[in-house]
């Protein structure tokens, strides 16, 4: 009787120590959700560490980890003949992140998994020991079933940002539009990612290019690449304000006047850190009725590096007078959250691009 009771005992604390170990929500089979991938998500992952916005900003901004996107795209999915994914409804993310879209269901067909296995395998160079970073938006258990999926296939160094787009913006940071990795192809992160020598385009609201200078790179396999920047050329005009030589692009109601960064940079990108060159490509607008020139009208162009191998910037506008104090070697100093984008549309040159 007592073997019976002390049986029993055993199998009863079995029951309860899986049961706790089960997470609400996920499949006890599979270990994943299955369905109904929009609804609250636990608050950790099994092998994973659970992150939040503070600690996505310091890695983004020491480019410490690779960030990935996996929110599923509305439209028709990618084009089983070249791979282009058939969306009907931009996608903003954090600046900087890869998005690969439908790798985060409960059960991934095989050319699913694969696009996420050769992504994943490019993104870290095959160092399974590469920080990443999964994230869809807030209450997106996508986002858990991919780092789950990585985790299991060997990586170690995931985190899940269950906050994810939401969380970002809600913590004052701001989103940028990107393109998903082509279904068929796989993530250039190779020494080839920058091309030689580009054109530097402002473009206007009629869609018209103007170009004001070009771009060398040289590319390295692991470092990202160094590149030399020339801003110039017919579309500036020299003027001397505030005391200061600039060039200007001249217009009837508004001047764009290109402003040097005066401290020294590193001059080097990688596909996830343009901000270098986003210190490179700095604009103050002025009437041309004003005197002077005021920092306080200054125009940042925030890039992304986008499918094609192009180069796009969106117009934020701020206060450049920071830049009045030297900052510590190589930092920068603008905190892009007190810039906004409201008015951006409204720019004569609202988007820059560079391309070969």
């Amino acid at each position: 009787m007592k073997f019976i009771i002390s049986a029993i005992l055993v199998l009863y604390w079995l029951s309860q120590t899986l049961h706790a170990n089960e997470i609400d929500g996920v499949d006890p089979s599979t270990g994943y959700r299955m369905d109904r991938y929009r609804a609250p998500v636990p608050d950790n992952i099994p092998g994973g560490t659970t992150v939040n916005t503070a600690f996505v900003f310091s890695q983004k901004k020491a480019n410490s980890a690779i960030l990935i996107d996996v929110f599923p795209p509305k439209g028709m999915g990618a084009d089983p003949l070249n791979g282009n994914w058939i969306i009907s409804e931009a996608h903003p993310t954090i600046a900087g992140s890869t998005w690969l879209p439908e790798v985060g269901r409960g059960y991934v067909e095989a050319e699913h998994k694969d696009y996420f296995e050769r992504n994943l395998q490019a993104l870290t160079r095959g160092d399974k020991s590469t920080a990443l970073i999964f994230f869809c938006t807030a209450d997106c258990w996508q986002s858990w079933n991919a780092a789950k999926r990585a985790i299991s296939w060997g990586y170690t160094n995931v985190n899940w940002y269950p906050n994810g787009t939401d969380g970002w913006v809600e913590q004052g940071h701001k989103l940028t539009t990107v393109e998903p990795v082509n279904f068929l192809a796989t993530v250039e992160t190779s020494k080839n990612t920058f091309p030689d020598k580009a054109t530097i385009y402002l473009v206007n609201q009629a869609n018209e290019e103007l170009t004001i200078g070009t771009i060398e790179f040289t590319n390295q396999t692991t470092t990202g690449a160094a590149y030399k920047i020339d801003i110039g050329g017919s579309a500036f005009n020299d003027h001397f304000l505030s005391m200061r030589p600039f060039k200007c692009i001249e217009g009837p109601k508004d001047w764009f006047c290109y402003l040097t960064y005066p401290y020294p940079l590193k001059q080097v990108v990688t596909s996830n850190d343009l901000s270098d060159l986003e210190y490179n490509l700095l604009f103050i607008v002025k009437s041309p009725s004003e005197f002077g020139i005021d920092a306080w009208n200054g125009v940042y162009y925030q890039l992304t590096l986008q499918a094609d191998g192009s180069i796009k910037g969106m117009l934020l506008q701020g206060d450049l007078n920071v830049l009045q104090n030297p900052p510590e070697p190589y930092a920068k100093p603008i905190n892009l959250n007190e810039f906004i984008d409201d008015e951006a549309a409204k720019q004569r040159f609202p988007t820059l691009v560079i391309r070969k």
